[in-house]
């Protein structure tokens, strides 16, 4: 994707199964040229706060470079306003490039889980926090979620975190060669993460034609409420 622009689109659904496309333009477009997000806006997690919706997207004007998240609101889910400045950017080491995966929000603190991604290519997980949902400040302890476990390749990513009966839950993927498998961890806080002994929760159909017998990827944890 290189030499072409990202965009955002929106579609709507009765039961999350069946999806259709009210509005076929864009949503969310990319950044006039010279903007942080001039070459892509990709969409992220979209949590409803009050009476506003807020998206948290990948953006970048380099696909080589730096990457970063930005925020867009919106009262209807279709029509959106976008910051004019990014709310979390990329650095250096292994969060070099960053994109939003999961935001929760809990006892008026909002927790971003995002993946980092360094110049060898290998994934990690961090978090970052906010009181008001657009000024941010990264967890000392970054990055949560390394891998540690043999099956888990040479990265973790693609987190989706709720909050469930007093319990932060987390799957992931792996990442490397192959990505066939995903993965739980749990947390008391949100920030200091536990990994199930039965990992990998879930893996691709050791099969040679099945349909999902090489890669699965992007879990999604009950990410519509």
């Amino acid at each position: 994707m290189a030499n072409s622009t990202a965009h955002t689109l929106y579609a709507e659904s009765q039961d999350g199964i069946y999806w259709i496309r009210p509005i076929s333009s864009p949503v969310l477009n990319p950044g006039n040229y010279g903007t942080w997000d001039s070459h892509t806006v990709a969409p992220g997690p979209v949590i409803k706060d009050g009476q506003l919706y807020k998206m948290y997207y990948l953006g970048y004007s380099d696909p080589y470079g730096q990457y970063s998240i930005g925020l867009a609101t919106s009262s209807d889910g279709k029509i959106w306003e976008k910051y004019q400045f990014p709310v979390i950017s990329g650095s250096t080491g292994w969060e070099r490039q960053i994109s939003p995966h999961s935001v929760i929000k809990k006892d008026g603190v909002y927790y971003l889980y995002y993946v980092g991604r360094d110049q060898t290519g290998q994934d990690r997980i961090g978090v970052a926090l906010s009181n008001d949902g657009t000024n941010w400040a990264k967890y000392s302890g970054n990055p949560v979620l390394t891998p540690s476990q043999s099956w888990e390749g040479t990265g973790v990513s693609w987190p989706g975190v709720i909050y469930e009966n007093g319990t932060f839950k987390m799957v992931y993927m792996k990442v490397g060669y192959e990505s066939d498998a995903f993965g739980m961890a749990t947390s008391s806080d949100g920030k200091i993460w536990i990994k199930s002994d039965n990992n990998p929760i879930f893996k691709a159909e050791n099969t040679s034609n099945g349909w999902a017998s090489d890669d699965i990827a992007y879990p999604c944890f009950k990410s519509w409420q």
